[in-house]
């Protein structure tokens, strides 16, 4: 039997029907898009502009007690679950590898008549990003498979790859949206050697990012959205101040300039 889990930022799990909170319902709607058209001619219009807003999930749940003391108690542990002034996770324990991250709006639990039940509790949880997000990042999912799940939309001809050592290679955008510098940057670490100067290439989007400096193995590399850091050292003026997006599905990537190095992209999916 699944149950709805409740994850604190730090790293606290609740299980709803274990803790006598018993799940009615609990259904994620897709993602709520706003279209905006331009009146052009007389007969029609043509869309302009998707924007993604806010989510909101309703959850259902019915508080279970033994008695009138430990009902009250039952609204302090509910209260202390979905502090609404913290960000927190949920997720369906037989999709553990999917999560949305929620705050929740205020709750008004009614008691059920004389009976030591509420009647059904809506909570609902805002998820200002619109969508889930993979549990797991791809390094972590590249390098052990049981943690990908059924629906996260990996190709069964192709082993997912996260960290890659040749110069030409493909980088696979497994979820709903493009990962883009501006929003939701993937995180590309480095570790080679550079004689002048690196060349990163995404040839499916034609973006590319170069680097005008030295680097040797035991240097690291980092470029997350915009920013380049070199053993943690901002190194954007050694940029050309270019960024690379990934589409859905297959990012060719090619490496100009380097000898000998890994490269890994670090990042969660969003579905």
């Amino acid at each position: 039997m699944s149950s709805i889990m409740i994850e604190h930022l730090d790293g606290a799990i609740y299980d709803l029907d274990k803790l006598d909170f018993r799940v009615v319902s609990y259904n994620p709607p897709t993602a709520t898009v706003t279209y905006t058209y331009q009146q052009i001619g007389n007969y029609g219009t043509t869309l302009t502009g998707a924007q993604t807003g806010q989510l909101v999930i309703p959850l259902v749940v019915v508080i279970k007690a033994r008695d009138m003391n430990d009902y009250r108690m039952q609204l302090v542990q509910l209260h202390s679950i979905f502090y609404t002034d913290e960000y927190f996770y949920v997720y369906d324990s037989k999709m553990p590898y999917l999560r949305y991250k929620v705050r929740a709006q205020q709750i008004s639990p009614t008691q059920n008549g004389n009976f030591w039940y509420s009647s059904n509790v809506t909570i609902n949880l805002d998820c200002p990003s619109g969508y889930a997000e993979s549990t797991y990042t791809s390094l972590e999912m590249a390098k052990d498979n049981s943690l990908m799940g059924f629906g996260i939309n990996l190709p069964v001809e192709q082993e997912f790859q996260a960290q890659f050592t040749t110069s030409d290679f493909t980088f696979t955008n497994i979820g709903l949206i493009p990962l883009q510098s501006d929003e939701r940057p993937v995180t590309i670490t480095f570790n080679g050697s550079v004689s002048n100067a690196l060349t990163i290439t995404n040839q499916t989007t034609n973006q590319s990012l170069t680097i005008t400096k030295s680097l040797s193995g035991n240097d690291t590399l980092v470029i997350t959205g915009f920013m380049p850091t070199l053993n943690g050292t901002p190194i954007y003026g050694n940029s050309d101040h270019g960024y690379l997006d990934f589409v859905r599905d297959n990012n060719q990537i090619h490496i100009d300039g380097a000898t000998s190095f890994t490269i890994s992209f670090d990042t969660r999916f969003y579905y």
